[in-house]
């Protein structure tokens, strides 16, 4: 099996995830960011983490518009800020429902 075929299971697979009975969520989203990145899908994640961003800004103490912010900054700049502010904040929970979300529409829309 190739190498991007395996990925593309990878990501499958998180669709099938009992997602309620997680208890630690922040590894599983550290596993979905490189998932995503493994497939090219860099601007997906990216969007995933400035719309996290975009909807708790007032929680986070964010006040710029980051949909412009986050083009001046690299992908990996971009998920640790939004990982240490979702703990910060008590918001992993919101950032991995993000994620989760955002994978199962990617995996429909792309027939994976």
């Amino acid at each position: 099996m190739s190498v991007p075929l395996k990925t593309y299971e990878q990501l499958k697979l998180f669709r099938f995830i009992h997602h309620n009975q997680i208890k630690y969520q922040a590894p599983l989203i550290l596993k979905m960011f490189g998932v995503l990145n493994k497939v090219n899908m860099r601007n997906e994640n990216r969007y995933i983490l400035c719309n996290f961003i975009d909807q708790f800004s007032d929680r986070i103490g964010f006040t710029e518009d980051i949909y412009k912010v986050s083009n001046e900054v690299n992908l990996n700049q971009l998920f640790l800020f939004a990982i240490s502010k979702a703990r910060e904040n008590k918001l992993i929970e919101a950032l991995y429902s993000e994620y989760v979300n955002s994978i199962n529409a990617i995996s429909k829309k792309k027939s994976i």
